[in-house]
């Protein structure tokens, strides 16, 4: 069958965030309230966001307030899509359902909203916990815990249960795609131990770290001779960059740890203490030396999130992925020396990396 258009791996999302409840049945007062305080209480944790409506039509149509610097805007083109380019920065979404639909729900029973709830009765797709407030259950209601208003409290508790199953898996890249133009031969196939090239010898790290690795090429023919599955470039022409996000576009939904392949001393050590101190509700977890201002872009591990904020790096003309780290919510680890990320990038380099593992 031909395809009009390429097929692209699409992440699992919802209408707004990997993961979202809408709280459907009660007045917006109450939940409104109780998304506010489950909100607090999980963004140490996770990044959240919160869906509600207006009752009437805003003064703005559109705006946003970081710190004391506020946007507004009389531009009204938003669709579904940007609420999902807007969510998809997010673990977590709350939304106000009795305004708007979520994949998951939180329902509530109360008298007072008990047409709302009607209405909504085929949203009702994923119910996860009802709270009980006043009034009869109705007897079409989907089977799921009941508690009492009394114990909302235990809620944020489901929330984080779900939040921690929703966490992205880790793969491993291991950059062999560069052209090794200082060291006048491919990086990733020198041998600086054990019979082992680069490429090997950082593979065995992420076996032993529980980690899949892959490799990235520029094509499948620079990727003959590796025994790790191979991805390809599909951002040519822009380096480390083009590469992460040709990672991104294979498993979108993967959190991945990029590798350089001219680390010669970088040891399963610092590695694991990379994956320790990973945040996953940050853009990226990264590693940088002790005399070092800015944090190691190919010793980094990059979340799904972090994709679509290169992509717009790369929009405005930057295409350093340490630039992205320095300008995001970026957890930076702090080594105690510098060796295990010391480049070796041309043949005098090699030679006193030799020398120094003997």
């Amino acid at each position: 069958m031909h395809h009009k258009h390429p097929k692209i791996a699409r992440p699992a999302i919802g209408r707004y965030a990997r993961t979202e409840f809408a709280l459907v049945g009660s007045t917006c007062a109450r939940m409104e309230q109780l998304m506010r305080e489950w909100m607090r209480e999980l963004s140490g944790s996770y990044r959240c966001l919160t869906v509600t409506g207006e009752h009437q039509e805003p003064e703005v149509p559109a705006a946003a307030r970081y710190g004391r610097k506020a946007f507004a805007s009389d531009h009204l083109s938003w669709t579904n899509f940007d609420d999902r380019l807007l969510g998809g920065g997010y673990d977590l979404a709350l939304v106000n359902g009795n305004h708007y639909p979520a994949a998951r729900q939180i329902v509530f029973i109360d008298a007072e909203k008990a047409g709302t709830l009607e209405r909504r009765r085929e949203q009702l797709t994923d119910v996860v916990a009802v709270i009980h407030v006043n009034g009869d259950l109705p007897d079409w209601l989907p089977e799921a815990p009941v508690l009492p208003l009394d114990r909302v409290g235990e809620v944020p508790a489901l929330i984080a249960e779900a939040l921690g199953e929703a966490v992205p898996p880790l793969r491993a890249l291991i950059l062999a795609g560069g052209r090794s133009q200082r060291m006048g031969e491919d990086k990733s196939r020198i041998v600086y131990r054990d019979g082992q090239t680069e490429v090997e010898r950082l593979a065995g790290l992420c076996v032993a770290l529980g980690v899949p690795a892959s490799v990235s090429v520029r094509s499948e023919q620079d990727g003959e001779g590796f025994s790790l599955p191979l991805v390809t470039d599909r951002f040519v022409g822009l380096g480390p960059a083009g590469a992460i996000c040709s990672a991104f576009l294979s498993d979108p939904d993967a959190a991945w740890l990029v590798l350089a392949c001219d680390l010669p001393l970088l040891d399963e050590s610092t590695l694991r203490r990379l994956i320790d101190a990973r945040r996953p509700e940050r853009v990226a977890t990264a590693v940088r030396g002790p005399e070092q201002e800015w944090p190691e872009p190919l010793v980094a591990i990059y979340e799904p999130r972090a994709y679509q904020r290169l992509l717009r790096f790369l929009s405005l003309g930057y295409a350093c992925p340490r630039k992205l780290l320095i300008n995001s919510d970026t957890e930076v680890l702090t080594l105690r020396e510098a060796l295990p990320i010391t480049n070796a990038n041309t043949p005098e380099e090699r030679r006193r990396v030799q020398n120094m593992l003997g």
